[in-house]
């Protein structure tokens, strides 16, 4: 008896259809290239790192087949969030101003505030600004040489800043402090007004341009009014203003009064005879600006020539500190995005040019308007909502090289197209052979005698019960 192995083979014989042939061909080659279409997606692509500061864009404009559903796609472009530290300095995407972050919290269910270490961010659009403070501070001798050679008097105005975010998690709030000094130390780091272009944000521009004829006014204006004073003049000083909630009239009639921002407090330092003096140093028994500003020069409302400066200050740091951080709106209408608020807040400009000194003009060139704006211009004055400038983490994907992906789609391909073969054949066979009488028959298999006849136990091709035996080969007798 002939050896039996282990493993065995299918008898085969052509299918009896005309049409099978055709459409197995045709089929093969339409979903053999369908197949390696689909495979590239799926195979053809691994993750590469990058760094990006648009994890939205890269995550949805990666490749050509980025929204295409999860299950088909092997290699999608990711990014994951910054961990922005506080105390760390950070940017709007406009640029404006180097902001340090002071503070990052959320809200517990009693209302109570938790603070974190940093503000887990991607790219989130910064809501609901409001400014809780401007500070205004007066420096004299303390200013580096470098300063005092340009400007007898200086000083920095600083604005601290609430903001909150919304993340998966829920809402987050962060403090920002930005601060702005027409004249900088020699050594900063911290520039201000990165993007200016008055021609693509001519919005930050006005600013700007307030900001640096404002700064120099007030500073001038400290000068004058110390210069011969009697008692000793101030040397240094600082002034607190916040936003007077008791106004009345609607917000742009609010924002346009010269009472928008109330003075919470006053400290000058005075020299005299033995040096510095640090006693009965507070001042300001008012917190109204025009108070102050009207007032005779008492011991507590002193420097009255200060304080309309002062307020114009305190104005164009207040509403370019929102422009950057991307507020306007009904409750707090940003005065660089009207014009006709914007005609209101730079009405002084020209008198402002004219009444500068030399010695309180160093730096400010062509890059500064000087003169009031125009409402009836067409000029695109706009703030959008902002974002944080951040770097983040990315993976992308990126094709293959050509040896190692052609492997992947040839064995990708081989798995698919033998599953689709077998589901081919499989239906070809449940309902076609079953109806057609040449494939129930087997062409060399005929009734003989019994004696002539090897048991085999094959099954009948229609799948029935019966037993069909094998002839026997039939060899040339020896000779």
């Amino acid at each position: 008896m002939a050896h039996r192995s282990f493993f065995s083979y299918n008898i085969t014989r052509a299918y009896p259809f005309k049409w099978f042939t055709p459409l197995v061909i045709i089929g093969g080659i339409i979903l053999t290239a369908l197949v390696s279409f689909l495979n590239v997606a799926a195979t053809g692509y691994e993750l590469v790192s990058t760094s990006s500061s648009d994890p939205n864009a890269t995550e949805a404009n990666s490749i050509w087949f980025s929204k295409w559903p999860e299950y088909l796609v092997g290699a999608r472009a990711a990014c994951e969030a910054a961990s922005l530290q506080v105390q760390s300095t950070i940017y709007t995407n406009r640029r404006a101003f180097p902001y340090e972050l002071s503070s990052v919290w959320h809200v517990e269910e009693d209302s109570t505030k938790a603070y974190q270490g940093s503000l887990i961010y991607k790219s989130n659009m910064i809501q609901n600004c409001n400014i809780t403070e401007i500070k205004i501070q007066f420096e004299g001798p303390d200013r580096s040489p470098g300063q005092l050679a340009v400007a007898t008097m200086g000083g920095t105005v600083t604005a601290k800043t609430e903001c909150y975010i919304e993340t998966d998690s829920g809402r987050t709030y962060f403090q920002l402090r930005s601060t702005y000094d027409a004249i900088p130390p020699p050594e900063t780091s911290k520039s201000t007004f990165l993007n200016l272009n008055k021609t693509t944000d001519p919005t930050l521009y006005w600013g700007y341009s307030l900001l640096n004829m404002y700064w120099r006014s007030s500073m001038q204006a400290f000068f004058d009014g110390n210069a011969g004073r009697d008692p000793p003049p101030f040397f240094k000083g600082v002034i607190d203003l916040n936003r007077n909630t008791i106004l009345d009239g609607t917000m742009e009639e609010q924002v346009r009064s010269i009472e928008f921002l109330r003075v919470g407090d006053c400290f000058f330092i005075p020299l005299n005879s033995t040096g510095i003096a640090y006693v009965n140093n507070r001042y300001c028994n008012s917190t109204s600006i025009i108070e102050l500003a009207n007032s005779p020069g008492t011991f507590t409302q002193p420097l009255p020539g200060i304080w309309r400066s002062v307020e114009g200050l305190g104005k164009s740091m207040w509403f370019t500190v929102l422009a950057d951080l991307g507020r306007n709106d009904d409750a707090m209408p940003n005065m660089l995005a009207r014009p006709n608020l914007l005609a209101n807040l730079t009405s002084d400009l020209a008198t402002m040019n004219k009444t500068l000194r030399s010695q309180f003009r160093w730096g400010l060139g062509s890059r500064t308007f000087m003169q009031a704006f125009n409402p009836s211009e067409d000029v695109p004055l706009q703030v959008n909502q902002s974002i944080l400038a951040a770097d983040y983490l990315c993976q992308v994907p990126q094709l293959k090289s050509p040896g190692t992906l052609f492997i992947s789609i040839l064995v990708a391909d081989l798995v698919f197209l033998q599953a689709l073969w077998k589901i081919l054949t499989l239906t070809v066979d449940g309902f076609f052979l079953k109806s057609t009488e040449e494939a129930r028959h087997c062409a060399n298999c005929a009734p003989v005698s019994q004696g002539g006849l090897i048991p085999g136990g094959y099954k009948s091709v229609d799948g029935g019960d019966s037993e069909i035996m094998l002839l026997e080969e039939r060899r040339p007798p020896d000779t």
